[in-house]
């Protein structure tokens, strides 16, 4: 081997001037530099496949049954349906001919006995139309009765040829009635209920009965429209907090992370103590300022809310908890680097194509959004008017011309019940893959301005710098701390000088830009070379490759990622509850005073996560990315989503996804801060709060509850964005590493480069990789550990027993 070396050195040395070196065969040969070129890094993929065309296909056929379902409905059905009562004819209030001037449904009583000016029950199935809910008692209004049946025995007979032995004559009388209007008050807009008096529960009756849930659609329904500016503006302003966050985790990474990480966890802890607080009102009291501002009592009543506010709450406190820890735990610095990495590439040269994505894709997401309501709404509406409700002996009398039932009923048939969830679930299914398109779209711009080689900086080709400067650059110069500069540190502060003797004298020299990584007077020159730009329409080309060549394997990728989501998130809040050393299966053996029931117990928490990162961990983000550098189907990028990152080791494997939990809580608060401006503008300002304002919102808890999910909608498409360019970057580096060795200088920009270091070229040392057995292989291993320490620590408490290692490593 050492003979072989050096007669590689001797050929490298006599190579003619104008050759390079290659390998053909495991043998060294010369060629010309002009004919055998090094394979530059490239990108996109230039024989891109088709993956998974069975789930392309059964996409869009789901797709197209739910465009035709919505046609049907759009035929059939009627939106208004579901937005006005009906009367006992079956005639919708406010809209059906007859009743078009009379929009409130009104309760009639049931006629056994009044007591103070209200009915003792009420008949639910006996519904009016009325112009104005009443608030006395001095109005008449047409009640249906309930039907009353007489049956008659009839002596036997003969008539024609026919002997009757016995007859049964049955009449049914089936009545309208004026009766005395009891006082109400107007509910949602459109319902007449009760007034709340201390002498009955007819109002908790209503709002607890026939109103539970119908009612609380119907009006967020309504409110929809005269919440819409509000709504509108609550969008806008999550989108400039986005575009905000992105501008300032460019300039103030480090203290916008420390204030996130904060002010997520305290106002996660203040939602949780709300919900929970929720316990002690009365559930049956639908007007108290608790039940009238909670989101859950809204849409909810009774018993059931109070067990769904305490839920709530209990689940928030615990996300808030795992936040707190991660905020005491969270190394901000290791964060800081790959942001500023990614913040280069997306608030770099190409700006403003990076900021359009998430504006283009929050603006498709609600038109997408509204679309599908709007569909399933039509869906929904297909119903159709029960006259026939008089029965015989298990037989309907048919309704004949001269003789109509007073009472109707509306029905849904079972088929389009059927559509109903069919339709609902394909509506999850497309926004869940439009999330993964956009994902997919990110990582293909990212990839796009990876690959693209760096370009010096603008203005500075062939400048030179003083050998003062130099030597300060080089931190070779006597540093002088507390210098002011007039007219640039009034706000700054004090900086740091450097002294160096020049050809006149002493110069100071003080820099006055940019900080580099670890708070670094001046940015590397490498560093500074980070100028790329864009190939082409990155945005364009990436949707065209994804739509064309792997829709169906987005489509199954991110089914995938949702549903895989809350194990995965439930792993990584475990690593931070524990502490990621009790998780690290590399200590070899855990330590005496770790062989105890806590440790024990801390040991099968880190085996949980082991499993789980082992069997949902390859659903993760980067199926996309790896779709994107090597057009791989679902099988394949699944497997290496997890086995690429792990085996690249060192700073790939520690950084990777360590961003993740910062999108997240952007995400919260940004929701948070939406949430409560829609609440305050709804119930403060008049045109919205007063119900005889044509803007009047009847439900401002639900439309709070709609600005914050738009809110939540347009947050993630920007949080999303730096998290994506961030694992984007950590894995199209070491898979370029891989494929183009030799090659990265040219294309690595300067803030990655920090980051890296010594990796740009070689991958770490084996005593950073990861081990080489397989996933089943290492649970199996760290499951057969932790049994033997359980058994061992089981035998000790006997009567002593030979020590075992917990979650060891194999010789």
């Amino acid at each position: 081997a050492a003979a072989q070396g050096r007669s590689l050195s001797a050929i490298a040395r006599q190579r003619p001037a104008g050759q390079r070196l290659r390998w053909t065969g495991g043998r060294c040969a010369m060629g010309n530099s002009q004919a055998q070129e090094v394979e530059k890094p490239h990108f996109p993929k230039p024989d891109r496949r088709t993956t998974d065309p069975c789930c392309c296909i059964c996409f869009l056929l789901v797709a197209a049954v739910m465009g035709v379902v919505t046609a049907a409905g759009i035929y059939l059905g009627d939106p208004k349906r579901l937005t006005h009562g009906r009367d006992y004819n079956g005639r919708l209030c406010g809209v059906d001919t007859a009743v078009e001037k009379q929009p409130f449904l009104y309760y009639c009583g049931a006629p056994q006995g009044w007591s103070d000016g209200y009915p003792k029950t009420l008949n639910y199935k006996s519904t009016t139309c009325m112009e104005k809910c009443p608030n006395s008692t001095d109005a008449m209004v047409g009640c249906l009765m309930p039907s009353f049946v007489n049956a008659t025995m009839l002596p036997g007979g003969k008539e024609q040829n026919v002997t009757f032995v016995s007859t049964l004559n049955v009449e049914v009388t089936q009545s309208v009635a004026h009766q005395t209007t009891y006082p109400t008050i107007t509910y949602l807009g459109k319902y007449c209920v009760p007034a709340p008096a201390t002498t009955n529960d007819l109002y908790s009756q209503v709002i607890n009965g026939p109103l539970k849930h119908v009612a609380q659609f119907n009006g967020a329904i309504g409110s929809v429209i005269t919440a819409s500016p509000v709504l509108a503006v609550a969008a806008f302003f999550a989108a400039v907090l986005g575009m905000l966050y992105l501008f300032f985790l460019k300039h103030y990474a480090g203290i916008l992370l420390y204030l996130t990480l904060w002010a997520g966890t305290g106002m996660a802890f203040l939602v949780g103590l709300f919900f929970l607080f929720g316990i002690f009102p009365d559930p049956m009291d639908d007007l108290g300022w608790y039940q009238q501002s909670s989101p859950i009592f809204t849409m909810s009543y009774g018993a059931s809310a109070r067990i769904l506010s305490a839920l709530a709450g209990l689940l928030t406190l615990a996300l808030a908890v795992m936040m707190l820890f991660q905020a005491l735990n969270e190394n901000i610095d290791e964060s800081i680097g790959i942001i500023a990495a990614a913040v280069d590439c997306i608030m770099g040269d190409a700006v403003w194509v990076f900021c359009l994505q998430p504006i283009l894709q929050a603006a498709v997401a609600i038109v997408l959004i509204a679309v599908l309501c709007v569909g399933l709404l039509f869906v929904a509406s297909v119903t159709r008017i029960d006259h026939n409700l008089m029965a015989m002996n298990g037989k309907y009398v048919k309704e004949e011309s001269y003789a109509k039932s007073l009472e109707a009923k509306e029905v849904r048939d079972w088929y389009w019940v059927l559509a109903m969830w069919f339709y609902s679930i394909g509506a999850v299914w497309v926004m869940i893959t439009f999330t993964a398109i956009c994902h997919f779209v990110i990582s293909y711009m990212v990839c796009d301005w990876f690959f693209a080689e760096i370009e010096p900086p603008k203005g500075q080709k062939g400048n030179t710098i003083s050998p003062a400067v130099a030597q300060a650059i080089s931190n070779k110069a006597k540093r002088v701390d507390g210098v002011r500069v007039k007219g640039v540190d009034k706000v700054q502060g004090t900086r740091a000088g450097y002294i160096e003797k020049g050809n006149y004298g002493k110069v100071l020299v003080v820099p006055l830009g940019q900080r580099g990584p670890n708070g670094m007077d001046f940015l590397p020159g490498d560093m500074e070379d980070t100028h790329k730009k864009l190939r082409g329409a990155p945005l364009a080309s990436g949707t065209w490759n994804c739509l064309v060549h792997h829709l169906g394997t987005v489509a199954f990728a991110g089914v995938m990622n949702i549903v895989t989501a809350p194990l995965r998130g439930l792993s990584e809040m475990l690593k931070v509850f524990v502490g990621q050393t009790a998780l690290s299966d590399s200590r070899g053996h855990f330590d005496e005073e770790d062989r105890n029931i806590s440790g024990l117990f801390i040991g099968g928490v880190g085996l949980l996560t082991t499993f789980l990162d082992e069997t949902v961990g390859r659903y993760s983000k980067n199926m996309y990315v790896d779709i994107v550098l090597r057009s791989t189907n679902f099988s394949e990028a699944s497997e290496d989503a997890y086995n690429f990152v792990a085996d690249a080791g060192g700073a790939v494997a520690l950084l990777h996804g360590g961003t993740s939990s910062f999108e997240f809580i952007g995400v919260v608060l940004i929701t948070i801060i939406c949430a409560v401006f829609t609440s305050l503008m709804l119930t403060k300002m008049p045109p919205f709060n007063d119900p005889d304002s044509g803007w009047y919102v009847s439900d401002p808890s639900i439309m709070t509850v709609l600005g914050a999910f738009i809110a939540a909608v347009i947050a993630s498409a920007f949080m999303s964005l730096f998290n994506m360019a961030a694992d984007t970057l950590l894995y199209a580096f070491a898979w370029a590493r891989k494929e183009f060795p030799g090659q990265m200088d040219k294309i690595v920009p300067g803030t990655l480069r920090h980051i890296v270091g010594k990796e740009l070229e070689e991958p770490p040392s084996l005593a950073l990789q990861p081990h080489p057995r397989s996933r089943l292989t290492r649970f199996s291993h760290a499951a057969s550990k932790y049994k033997d320490t359980v058994m061992a620590t089981m035998a000790r408490g006997r009567g002593g027993a030979e020590e075992r290692p917990l979650l060891g490593q194999s010789g």
